[in-house]
C-alpha cells in the first residue's frame, strides 16, 4: 500500500503529466517515393531520432525516455528495461511489479497523440463488470450484431472466433456464454492506429517493457493470432489509403498497380480496382483485410488458376522491423524479408503498414450454381453422380473453374462456381460431360443449373461471394475449424483412394467445404508460399463435428482429439506433405501436429533463420507463426490452445 507522501508524489507526478504539453512523438518527413509509390498521407508521419532526443530532453518524459527509444540508441543502450527484458522467462503482465505504473501509460498515450485505447471485451455492456453496469440498450446492439464481420472489424480488440479468445465475456443465450464478463484473453490496451509514428512507438514500448505485442485488423482470424491477455494491441482498421498508380515503375515490375494501406478490406480493394479498369487477385470473404494475414498466408484467391496466389503479386511492403525502424522490403531492399513475408505467415516478421500489388487486365467471368439432392434420386443415384463429380474434377480446375460447394451425405450444393476467362459457350462446353452424365442417368437436379456470363471479376463477385454476409460461423464457439490441401496426384495416381475417404467423410456427417483450386505459376514466385499450393487441384476446409457439444472445456478437449484424429489425420494420410498435401496457414487447426512442416511446406528451416536476424528477441508472437515454438500462453486447461494467458518462454 502507498504511504502518505508516496501518494501524493504520484498524484502530484499525475497532475503535472495530465497538464503537460506533450506533444505527439512524430515529425513529418519530407515527400518522397519509396519502391517507386508516393508515401501514403499516414507514412509521411514517423519517429525519428529527433524525436526521441525531444522526449529525452523533456523534463516531463526524459524520466521515462527509455520505454520509447530505438534499441542500441544511447538512451536504450545496456539499459535497466533491456537488461529486466532479457532476463525475464515471460511477458511482463497485467499485476506484475514491473508493469508500467499508469503514469506511464498517460505519457504513452499523449506520445500517440491520444490514439490509446484500455481495451474491453465487445459485449461488455451486458454484464455488471468492472467496465460498468449492464446497458440494455448497447446489449440489445450487441446482441443483434454478434455474428455479423463488421461488428468485430469495427471494434478495437474484437474476434471473428471466440474460442481463443478464451470466450470470457460473451454475449448472453449466444453460445456459451457464461454469467459474467471478464477481459481474458483479450488485451490490455489498443493503439487506433492512424500513422507511422504510432506504430514505431508502440513496438518501442512494447519491446522495452517486455509487454506482448498483438496486431489486430479485421479480427478475421480462425486461430487466435490477433489477441493475447496483457498486451499490447495495434488496431490497423484506420489505416484505408487506396493508390492507384496507372504507370507504375517498381522493383522487378513496370505496369498498372495499387497501392494499399494496411487496414484496407478485400471489398475495398476489388472496388478500387474495378473503378479503374484493373482486377486484383485476393481473397472471397470482403471483410478481410488485405494487406496483412491474407498476402502474408500467401492469399488462395478465385483467380489463383489465372494469376496464381494473391502474393506472388507483391511488389514491394512498407513495414516496421521490430527494432522499431520504417523500411521498405522489396526484391532490391532486404529481399530476405520479402521473400518471407510473401507467404510465410503473418504477425511474426515485422508489421505491415502498406504494399504495392500489381494489377491486371479485366476480364470476363462466368458464375454458376446448383444444387443435388438424394432424396429426389436415392442413394445409389445421387452417390454416382457424386462420383462423376470428383471423375471430373481436375477437368474443370485445368478449364481454370474455381468453386465453392458444400457436399453432405444428403446434398451437393454448388453455393458459388466461378470461371474466370470464360464466355456462356466454353463454360457450358467445359462441364458438359458431367450434367450429360446427369441426364442420361435420369438424376434430376434440385435446385437448375443457372450460369451468368459477367464482363468484369468485380461483377462476378459481387454475385456470388460479395452478396454473401459470411455470419455462418462468426461470433460462435460450437466448432474449431480446419483445412487440408490436396494434390492433383490424388485424382490421377490415388483416385479410388482418394474417392473412397471422401464417401466416408462425407458419411461420417463431417462438415466439408470444397474448393476446385490450382493456382498457377504466375508473377514472383519465388517466395515463402506453401509448395503445397503449386501442386493443388482440391482444397477441403472442414472443422470439428458443428452438432456435438462444444460449451465446456472437457467437451472441447474431446471435440479437438476427434478432429486431430478422426476427421483430420486420414486426409494427412491420404495426402502426406511427402506427396505434395499440406495445409493452409490461415484457416488452419491451431493444434495440428508438426505445424511447422504442414503449415510452411519446407521452408520453415529458413524462415527461421530470417526471424532470427529481424527479430531476435521474438518482440513478435504469433500462435503457430514462425519462432512461436520458442513461446508458450499459459492458459491452462481450455481443451484447445487459447491466448487467454501468460506469454513465457518454453
Amino acid at each position: 500500500m502507498l504511504r502518505g507522501k508516496q501518494l501524493f508524489l504520484l498524484l502530484s507526478l499525475n497532475w503535472a503529466v495530465s497538464s503537460a504539453n506533450i506533444e505527439p512523438a512524430a515529425t513529418t518527413v519530407p515527400s518522397s517515393h519509396a519502391a517507386g509509390a508516393p508515401l501514403q498521407a499516414a507514412e509521411t508521419l514517423q519517429l525519428t531520432d529527433g524525436v526521441i532526443d525531444r522526449i529525452a530532453s523533456d523534463d516531463t518524459t526524459a524520466e521515462y525516455a527509455e520505454y520509447f527509444a530505438f534499441p542500441n540508441s544511447r538512451i536504450s543502450s545496456n539499459g535497466r528495461l533491456a537488461r529486466r527484458a532479457a532476463s525475464a522467462r515471460c511477458k511482463t503482465f497485467p499485476g506484475d511489479a514491473h508493469w508500467p505504473k499508469q503514469i506511464i501509460w498517460d505519457i504513452f498515450n499523449l506520445l500517440l497523440g491520444g490514439a490509446l485505447i484500455p481495451a474491453k471485451p465487445s459485449a461488455a455492456s451486458c454484464y455488471d463488470s468492472q467496465w460498468g453496469p449492464k446497458d440494455a440498450g448497447k446489449c440489445a446492439n450487441v446482441l443483434a450484431n454478434f455474428r455479423t464481420p463488421l461488428f468485430h472489424t469495427e471494434d478495437p480488440t474484437s474476434i471473428m472466433w471466440p474460442i481463443f479468445q478464451g470466450r470470457t465475456c460473451m454475449p448472453p443465450n449466444v453460445n456459451s456464454a457464461g454469467p459474467s464478463c471478464t477481459r481474458g484473453g483479450f488485451p490490455e490496451y489498443a493503439v487506433n492506429v492512424s500513422n507511422v509514428a504510432q506504430i514505431q512507438l508502440a513496438i518501442n514500448f512494447a519491446r522495452a517493457a517486455n509487454i506482448r505485442l498483438v496486431i489486430k485488423n479485421s479480427g478475421h482470424d480462425y486461430l487466435g493470432k490477433s489477441t493475447g491477455a496483457g498486451a499490447l494491441s495495434l488496431w490497423m482498421r484506420n489505416l484505408r489509403d487506396i493508390d492507384f498508380l496507372p504507370d507504375y515503375e517498381g522493383p522487378g515490375y513496370s505496369g498498372p498497380a495499387l497501392k494499399l494501406a494496411a487496414g484496407v478490406s478485400v471489398r475495398e480493394v476489388y472496388e478500387a480496382a474495378d473503378r479503374n479498369g484493373v482486377t486484383v487477385p485476393g481473397a472471397i470473404s470482403w471483410s478481410v483485410g488485405y494487406a496483412g494475414g491474407m498476402i502474408t498466408g500467401g492469399g488462395q484467391n478465385p483467380l489463383s488458376a489465372i494469376y496464381g496466389m494473391a502474393a506472388d503479386h507483391v511488389v514491394a511492403f512498407q513495414v516496421v522491423t521490430a527494432e522499431g525502424r520504417y523500411i521498405t522490403v522489396s526484391e532490391s531492399s532486404h529481399s530476405d524479408l520479402f521473400w518471407a513475408l510473401r507467404g510465410g505467415g503473418g504477425g511474426t516478421f515485422a508489421v505491415v503498414v502498406s504494399v504495392i500489388v500489381r494489377a491486371h487486365p479485366k476480364l470476363n467471368v462466368v458464375t454458376a450454381n446448383w444444387m443435388l439432392d438424394s432424396s429426389r434420386n436415392g442413394e445409389d443415384k445421387y452417390w454416382a453422380a457424386i462420383r462423376k463429380f470428383f471423375e471430373v474434377f481436375t477437368d474443370w480446375t485445368d478449364s481454370k473453374i474455381y468453386s465453392f460447394f458444400f457436399l453432405t451425405k444428403a446434398s451437393l450444393t454448388m453455393t458459388y462456381l466461378f470461371a474466370p476467362n470464360h464466355t456462356a459457350e466454353t463454360y457450358a462446353a467445359t462441364v458438359a460431360q458431367f450434367f450429360s452424365f446427369l441426364e442420361e442417368n435420369n438424376t434430376t437436379l434440385t435446385n437448375p443449373h443457372r450460369y451468368t456470363p459477367h464482363t468484369s471479376f468485380y461483377s462476378g463477385y459481387q454475385a456470388t461471394w460479395g452478396s454473401n454476409a459470411f455470419n455462418g460461423s462468426v461470433g460462435t464457439d460450437t466448432s474449431l475449424p480446419a483445412n487440408h490441401i490436396i494434390p492433383r496426384r490424388n485424382f490421377k495416381q490415388k483416385f479410388n483412394q482418394t474417392y473412397a475417404l471422401i464417401e466416408e467423410h462425407v458419411k461420417a456427417g463431417r462438415h466439408w467445404l470444397g474448393f476446385h483450386n490450382a493456382p498457377v505459376r504466375n508473377g514472383n514466385t519465388n517466395n515463402a508460399v506453401h509448395p503445397a499450393w503449386r501442386e493443388c487441384v482440391f482444397f477441403l476446409v472442414t472443422s470439428s463435428n458443428r452438432t456435438a457439444d462444444h460449451s465446456t472445456q472437457e467437451a472441447l478437449r474431446i471435440q479437438n482429439a476427434d478432429l486431430q484424429e478422426n476427421i483430420l489425420e486420414p486426409w494427412r494420410k491420404v495426402a502426406p506433405l511427402s506427396e505434395g498435401g499440406g495445409t493452409y496457414l490461415n484457416e488452419a487447426s491451431v493444434e495440428e501436429p508438426d505445424w511447422q512442416d504442414s503449415f510452411y511446406g519446407g521452408y520453415y528451416p529458413r524462415l527461421s533463420e530470417i526471424k532470427r536476424r529481424w527479430d531476435p528477441k521474438d518482440v513478435f508472437y504469433a500462435v503457430t507463426a514462425v519462432g512461436s515454438e520458442r513461446w508458450v500462453v499459459e492458459d491452462g486447461e481450455r481443451g484447445v490452445q487459447t491466448q487467454n494467458g501468460r506469454l513465457c518462454r518454453v
